[in-house]
């Protein structure tokens, strides 16, 4: 094994099969370490020298990976694993819905570094030969959750407003404390209740040695850009041609609230589109807000359309329809049932 201050020079000797790994050594000073899977377990964690960091690579597969953080002095009624136990559902959904992949084909690694100021968890997913191409295809994932969740369940929004699940670990050679390790000064030791051995801390990784057959998952940005390293939120952009399908529906709509839309935003992973209205005419306060407007979000999915409100105090306020049938009767619905159906309209 090869130790050095700096982070370039590391990767400047790094060989075949090795790995990057940070160790704190004390007093704020960290080191970087390459070497095999099996040289920094012989050398540092089966010693009990447990300060170490997997150095995700930049651009290199690896699997998702996920920190959730409570601060129970803060937040003392609520749990990490409440928080991991709703996030998790709707990871489950969208692998299935937009992936095609079955919860008996993901093995969830749970680790737990909880103590009675902070609660603390690490979940890795590993899928049955895919993989994600690199953490920032992870980022952009965690971001289309977000969304997701934001227009599916708005009142499980908490958990990513309050900062329960981190989103800023998805940039460029990012340091991620492994199984068995506590930050250097703490008595917080990450731990998944099995036996700590070799084969158990190697199955934890985020990033894979051996690359093997992997099927890299099709991750973009909600623009349809490739992903891109960084703290940003899920981007929004206006429609493409595909649009096309629905703009009998938008004029539907326009003459039912005797308003225009004034904006198109896309978000593929849901297969929805929200469009802004030009109105301030609220049906749930019975009078118009004086700053905030309403939208219509549509469902290419399953096919209806809600009338919602931007006000926070009318969030939970939603009038969803089914889209008319004459629209879905004319070419343009035709089109756009034949595209929902091949699952392609994205």
């Amino acid at each position: 094994m090869k130790l050095f201050h700096r982070q370039q020079a590391a990767f400047d000797a790094l060989g075949e099969d090795q790995c990057v790994f940070q160790n704190e050594i004390g007093n704020g000073k960290r080191v970087y370490v390459i070497g095999s899977n099996k040289d920094y377990w012989d050398s540092y964690l089966a010693r009990g020298v447990r300060h170490g960091y997997e150095l995700i690579r930049k651009g290199m597969p690896c699997h998702l990976y996920i920190d959730l953080d409570v601060d129970k002095k803060k937040y003392p009624s609520i749990k990490v694993l409440q928080i991991w136990q709703i996030l998790e559902k709707w990871i489950d959904v969208i692998f299935d819905v937009h992936y095609h992949i079955k919860e008996c084909d993901v093995s969830k690694n749970i680790q737990f570094s909880s103590n009675d100021i902070k609660g603390s968890m690490h979940v890795i997913y590993q899928m049955k030969n895919k993989i994600f191409k690199s953490n920032a295809h992870v980022g952009a994932f965690m971001r289309g959750v977000r969304k997701f969740i934001s227009l599916e369940s708005p009142d499980d929004m908490s958990m990513f407003e309050e900062k329960f699940v981190d989103m800023s670990i998805y940039t460029a050679n990012r340091l991620f404390r492994m199984l068995g390790c506590s930050k250097y000064g703490k008595n917080r030791y990450l731990t998944n209740n099995d036996p700590y051995t070799y084969e158990n801390w190697v199955k934890t990784k985020v990033q894979p040695l051996k690359k093997n057959s992997y099927e890299f998952l099709d991750v973009h940005e909600d623009n349809g850009s490739e992903p891109k390293y960084g703290y940003g939120t899920s981007g929004v952009v206006i429609c493409s041609d595909k649009v096309d399908f629905l703009k009998p529906l938008f004029g539907h709509v326009e003459e039912e609230f005797n308003t225009k839309i004034t904006r198109y935003h896309q978000f593929p992973l849901t297969q929805s589109i929200a469009c802004n209205l030009k109105t301030k005419n609220c049906p749930w306060k019975g009078e118009p807000h004086s700053k905030n407007t309403l939208y219509t979000v549509i469902n290419t999915y399953n096919l209806t359309y809600s009338i919602r409100c931007h006000s926070g105090k009318c969030k939970d306020h939603r009038h969803t329809k089914p889209m008319p049938d004459h629209i879905l009767n004319s070419v343009e619905g035709i089109t756009l049932k034949k595209f929902v159906k091949g699952a392609v309209l994205f």
